[in-house]
């Protein structure tokens, strides 16, 4: 099934678009979107078609900054219901946390993670997943661009983060991510996020209500909306996280979790998987966004899927795909082209 989100994600499609010279209404019909839905607060669309809209709009009006001036119009209150449980949530930190296990009611498809391992860098990452390759990067920054102005809207007008994580490339300028995120940005890294402080996850919320918390969280659990990650989901969380460090191995996932690795394999099995499957198809699913990235080098691909030299990688590859890395980026250049 295709995963869904609300319309409300198409807020200030309509006034970018006309501001760069598009015709916004053409644009929806392109990807079969009915621009009549987007008055319709709880109307959804699927996931794919928006991703589509914003990469093609990007490129056909030489916008390319085309997300980021969409997150302009953008905050916490797109996600409907998910805001109000946020906002009456005690802490910053626990309104985060509210986000992420919720934040499928909004749409299954943005996956976030609460990163706190460093405590005096715990990170909101943020990203994007459809089976298949797709190019992202628009609605990727578009949600960097909300999660921002969330934590605006949460901590007051004077956050500011340490730090902005943006993977693969980008033609944008770093001043054009400084300009809206007021913080350093870093491309080419292992995950979107944005690096918060101790002290802004602790800042207590002043709207803060247990008992509507309590209504919405029990409501939001009876539509479906996501739950805390099971096992599979956790172990693919770690996996991400450990890539780039090159320590990526059972023992230290399984130590993580608080079990025995024949405790962890036994339970994965139960679930029709195994640790080994796991980690090589999120590095195929990884490799194929990296490699689709123009000007990201082969060796800080093979990096950031956890590989010690360049020729694992290139064997990796031909094992997936029965070719090279440079000609599967050649094969994705032009499939993206087309």
């Amino acid at each position: 099934m295709s995963a869904l989100i609300r319309i409300s994600s198409l807020t200030g499609f309509r006034e970018v678009a006309q501001q760069v010279g598009g015709d916004p209404d053409a644009l929806l019909k392109r990807f079969r979107i009915d621009p009549g839905l987007i008055l319709e607060e709880d109307a959804r669309m699927p996931l794919r078609a928006l991703v589509g809209l914003l990469e093609y709009a990007a490129q056909t009006l030489d916008c390319p900054d085309f997300g980021l001036r969409m997150a302009a119009y953008q905050d916490l209150q797109v996600l409907g219901p998910i805001a109000l449980i946020a906002r009456s949530s005690a802490t910053v930190g626990l309104a985060l946390a509210d986000i992420v296990r919720f934040i499928g009611y909004h749409s299954p498809g943005i996956h976030l993670d609460l990163d706190t391992r460093q405590e005096d860098a715990p990170k909101l990452v943020i990203d994007i997943r459809l089976p298949g390759l797709v190019q992202k990067r628009q609605m990727v920054e578009l949600a960097m661009g909300v999660g921002y102005n969330t934590m605006k809207l949460l901590c007051g007008a004077h956050f500011n983060a340490q730090a902005i994580l943006l993977s693969g490339a980008s033609s944008l300028p770093v001043s054009r991510y400084r300009r809206l995120f007021k913080a350093t940005p870093y491309l080419g890294q292992a995950c979107n996020a944005l690096v918060l402080s101790a002290e802004q996850l602790q800042q207590p919320i002043e709207q803060q209500d247990p008992l509507m918390h309590k209504t919405l969280a029990h409501y939001l659990s009876h539509f479906g909306a996501k739950e805390p990650a099971d096992l599979k989901q956790q172990v693919e969380r770690l996996i991400l996280r450990l890539l780039p460090t090159q320590r990526c191995r059972l023992a230290l996932v399984a130590e993580q979790l608080g079990l025995h690795e024949r405790v962890l394999q036994r339970r994965l099995a139960e679930l029709g998987s195994g640790f080994e499957t796991l980690l090589e198809a999120l590095r195929r699913d990884r490799a194929e966004l990296y490699l689709a990235e123009r000007n990201m080098p082969m060796s800080q691909v093979a990096g950031l899927l956890g590989f010690s030299e360049q020729s694992v990688f290139n064997r990796a590859c031909r094992r997936w795909y029965g070719t090279t890395p440079k000609a599967r980026r050649q094969l994705l250049l032009a499939a993206a082209a087309d």
